[in-house]
């Protein structure tokens, strides 16, 4: 799995990120990727459609909110894309603010799934996407995705930008589940900001019993976020 907060289509000069996006999916060829910071219009789904037409994958675009008028014309949140047959689709919200006003605090924030036959066996990938400016909303979060998490049926692997080191909520992971890129070194699993040098490792996946992953930040170019590289197995 792939997965890499791509900041709204914009680089970390806020220039246009597609074909960067396109490039790192294209090289690395990945069963699945995750992608967050993901904005599409309604009736409008590239550049997301586009890629993966391209590159002959199919997509999930789950928005957790819809803006820009009444009634909203775009929606923002996580995509997932996949080479693998998709057997289902769900969305659980896990911050619920009460109206979205244009700040990053207020908006609703969600993990979508995808079900994905791997060598015949169903795996659920996700991607997600959790509060950057208010601790207190992100520690209400974290407790709600661990709590969904551990009623998940495994396998399963999801991806984020969870905006917090592991070790601020590893205890409330169900047991069993491990983490990708795993390093005794702090700035080996560095992801944000991406230039000139990671300082904090936010971005990185949840493998849940039964999984045995390892991963690799990657340095390429194309977001204020790195990408990460997981590949896991079924034990």
């Amino acid at each position: 799995m792939l997965h890499w907060n791509i900041h709204s289509w914009r680089d970390d000069r806020k220039a246009p990120n597609a074909g960067a996006v396109e490039g790192l999916i294209r090289d690395l060829r990945p069963d699945a990727v995750s992608l967050t910071e993901v904005s599409t219009g309604w009736g409008r789904t590239e550049p997301l459609s586009e890629i993966a037409d391209r590159l002959g994958y199919r997509w999930v675009f789950v928005p957790a909110l819809e803006f820009r008028g009444q009634p909203a014309t775009e929606g923002y949140g996580n995509a997932v894309l996949t080479r693998l047959p998709i057997l289902a689709v769900q969305q659980w919200r896990v911050h619920a603010p009460e109206r979205y006003v244009n700040t990053e605090p207020s908006e609703p924030r969600t993990v979508a799934l995808a079900r994905l036959e791997v060598a015949g066996t169903p795996v659920w990938i996700g991607s997600t996407h959790l509060p950057a400016s208010q601790e207190t909303e992100r520690a209400v979060a974290l407790k709600r995705l661990a709590t969904l998490l551990g009623q998940l049926e495994a396998p399963w692997l999801v991806g984020g930008d969870f905006n917090t080191a592991i070790g601020t909520w590893r205890d409330d992971l169900p047991d069993g589940v491990t983490v990708a890129p795993r390093s005794r070194w702090l700035g080996r699993r560095a992801t944000f900001p991406a230039r000139p040098r990671p300082l904090r490792a936010i971005d990185y996946a949840l493998a849940s019993p039964g999984l045995t992953a390892r991963g690799q930040v990657l340095n390429r170019k194309g977001s204020d976020h790195r990408a990460i590289w997981v590949t896991a197995r079924l034990e």
